[in-house]
Parts: structure tokens; C-alpha cells; sequence
């Protein structure tokens, strides 16, 4: 502080200072050999909600393996009832109202006429690669009932709200295949245009019809039929729909490597409250000195090739060393003269000049002095012995 002018002292009233944390310590923990912290409270508590979290994580584990099974149910079912021979209409629906989920898909063989002028169109629907409306036409059977028949999509026109055209049915007594689907829910709030509906809900399909004797269970989309159309339309399936199963098998897996996850979260916590509690035992120095012989034989990784670059050195305990650094005061020197004993005889030279020569300043010594030897463990080395403004606990200048 002598050396410092009056200017450069820095001068700060009580209490102006920052306090700032020194260390912190576990006083749960503190003192604790072996593995004595898992029975504390806190630790307890880690444990348990780590058992939780794994017990939740099988739980939804397994509902991801019932998900997936019952794809696996539903895709066997639609195969099987999509490649079945078809059936008579009452078979699948004996009444109007009737549908068994057991039968989606299943084709059916129905007779009769179709009602031209009664004919409606379901906007927004997929049909092919783009977005459309698919036609549906009413059959009126020989018994006077009436099945609506899907009969497939057609595109928009010029205008996006109505389609580029309105295709007929063929006139007269149709033959035809059909597969069962049941009828959609209501939805959409969109003004009722004329010949159009929002969603295939077949009792407001039927108010449309002005009621009647109509199926409104399930409706068929068409397979094949004779005579067959004047105006072809693209088919809203073409294959069995199936729906994916992977993604369940994938979730399940998921769920138990996340519970495998937070045991080995759960483990690395402990171990690492293992190593500061005991970091003065024998046995866990000579481990902790083993870890550092291994890592040291690791290549350079680009951040630290980085820092060597930047501070211009590499710490000791990357090579696996574990020890101080001193710079110890060097010695001086004295230089004689250039040419020696010539230079004091040379005319107007002061022998008593030439024998007291300016000292100079030799090298730095570094001293590396290791805390433990490599064949084993011992006590720290004490580093108060350590002189020079230059000190630094892991460096070399």
C-alpha cells in the first residue's frame, strides 16, 4: 500500500464493501463417511421420487403397449373385412339404426335406385392430392328404404365452395358394392349451402331428405357397381386404411429407457456426493488419482487446445498431476566485462570498477512440487513455502 500514490488508493466507508459467499457447506451431509448420506431425510426423499418417477414411467410404458396392441387388433380386422366376399345389406344393418363396429369395412351387395335429385356433395374432404367434395347419393332399395351411398370425390371448380361439376348416377336399377362406415358427428357452424353438408351425420342427412325410412347407423362407400357411371370418380380408399403400430412399440421403449434415465441420474448424484465426502480417504484417492492417469491419456479435446492458446499454459491435473507450483527467488549473477582481464587493462580503465560489476537477474526456477507420489497415496503437499508475485496453483510460466 506504501508503494501506491494517494490517488490510486481506493478508499471505502464500512459496509460499502459487497459481502460476497466464501464457501458453502452441507451441514447435513458434512462429516459423513461411506454411504451414510442415502439415510438422511433429503436423500430419502431423492430416492423415493426417483422410484415414483420409474414406476409412472412403466405405467405409461405399458398403456403405450396396450395402444399398440390394440393397432396391432384393428389392422388384422380391417384386412379381414376389407378382402371379405360381400354380404346382403340386412346381415350387417338387420335395423335402421344399427352398426357394430366389428363390421367397418365389410362389403355389402345392394339393388336399387338411386335418387338423383336428392343427390348432396361434403365439402371439404380429401380427394386425391388436394381437397374436395365427395358426392353423396341416396339408393332407394326395393323395400323402400333408403341407403346413402358414397359414390367418391370430385375437385372444385372456379369457385372453391362449389364443385367443378354436378356428376350423375346412372339412371334405373343399380347393382352394387359397398363398404359398411358409420356415421360421422356433427360439426362445423357454416350456413347450409342447397346441395351441401359440413360432415356425413347421417340423421341430418335424413332431415334433408325430409325423413323417411333412411339408414342412419352406417353408409356405404362405393366399391364397384353396373351400369357404372357416366362421370368417373377418383375412390376415397383404394387399400385397407391401417394405422400405424411403430410409434407405440417406440413410446413404450421410450418410457422405460427415460425410468433407466433417472435411476442412472439418481446414481451419478450419489456417486459424486460419494467422492467430495470421502475425498480424503486412501481408497478413494488412489481411485480419484487412477480417474486423472485416464483422463490424461485422453486426446486434447478443441476447447482446451483453445485455452492453451489463450492463457498460454495447460493445468497439471490434465496430464494427471496433482501438485504446486513455486517460483523460487533467483540468484544473482555477476558478468564480467566484455573480453575479461584485457578490458581492465585497457588505458583509463578503473580496476576497482571492473571488479564490482552491475548483478543481473538469472532465470526464474520452477519448482513442481506433486501433492501424492504415483505409486499411491499421500498427504497433500504444503505450498506455503511458495514465494514470488507470480504464484499460480496450476500454472507454469
Amino acid at each position: 500500500m506504501q508503494r501506491r500514490s494517494a490517488r490510486a488508493v481506493d478508499i471505502r466507508r464500512p459496509g460499502a464493501l459487497e459481502r460476497k459467499t466464501a464457501a458453502v457447506y452441507d451441514t447435513t451431509t458434512e462429516g459423513m463417511v461411506g454411504w451414510e448420506f442415502t439415510r438422511t431425510r433429503r436423500w430419502i426423499v431423492y430416492i423415493l421420487a426417483a422410484v415414483v418417477f420409474a414406476i409412472a414411467c412403466v405405467f405409461l410404458s405399458h398403456w403405450q403397449y396396450d395402444r399398440g396392441q390394440q393397432a396391432t387388433r384393428y389392422n388384422a380386422r380391417v384386412e379381414q373385412n376389407f378382402h371379405a366376399a360381400p354380404v346382403s345389406l340386412d346381415t350387417v344393418l338387420p335395423r335402421l339404426d344399427a352398426y357394430d363396429a366389428h363390421d367397418q369395412w365389410k362389403p355389402v351387395a345392394v339393388t336399387g335406385e338411386y335418387l338423383t335429385k336428392d343427390q348432396l356433395f361434403v365439402r371439404t374432404r380429401p380427394c386425391g392430392n388436394g381437397t374436395g367434395f365427395e358426392v353423396l347419393t341416396p339408393l332407394k332399395l326395393s323395400d323402400g328404404k333408403i341407403f346413402i351411398v358414397d359414390r367418391g370425390c370430385i375437385g372444385p371448380g372456379s369457385d372453391p365452395a362449389r364443385p367443378k361439376s354436378e356428376p350423375k348416377p346412372p339412371s334405373g336399377t343399380v347393382s352394387l358394392v359397398a363398404r359398411i362406415e358409420p356415421s360421422e358427428a356433427v360439426k362445423g357452424s357454416t350456413p347450409a349451402i342447397r346441395n351441401q353438408i359440413e360432415s356425413i351425420n347421417l340423421e341430418q342427412v335424413r332431415q334433408r331428405l325430409g325423413g323417411g325410412a333412411v339408414y342412419t347407423g352406417a353408409y356405404g362407400l362405393l366399391d364397384t357397381q353396373t351400369p357404372a357411371s357416366a362421370t368417373a370418380l377418383t375412390k376415397v380408399v383404394t387399400g385397407a386404411p391401417t394405422v400405424g403400430t411403430v410409434i407405440h412399440w417406440s413410446y413404450m421403449i421410450q418410457w422405460m429407457l427415460i425410468a433407466m434415465i433417472g435411476f442412472g441420474g439418481l446414481w451419478y448424484a450419489m456417486r459424486t456426493e460419494f467422492r467430495r465426502l470421502n475425498a480424503d480417504h486412501p481408497e478413494e484417492r488412489e481411485r480419484a488419482r487412477k480417474r486423472r492417469q485416464r483422463a490424461a491419456r485422453k486426446k486434447f479435446t478443441d476447447a482446451e487446445i483453445e485455452d492453451e492458446l489463450l492463457d498460454g499454459y495447460v493445468p497439471l491435473s490434465r496430464w494427471g498431476i496433482e501438485g504446486t507450483v513455486s517460483v523460487l527467488p533467483p540468484a544473482p549473477r555477476s558478468f564480467g566485462a566484455i573480453g575479461g582481464a584485457s578490458a581492465a587493462g585497457a588505458p583509463g580503465a578503473d580496476a576497482s570498477a571492473s571488479s564490482q560489476q552491475s548483478p543481473r537477474r538469472g532465470p526464474d526456477v520452477i519448482v513442481i512440487q506433486p501433492s501424492e507420489p504415483a505409486t499411491g497415496p499421500a498427504e497433500p503437499a504444503d505450498s506455503g513455502d511458495s514465494t514470488g508475485p507470480d504464484r499460480h496453483p496450476d500454472r507454469v510460466d
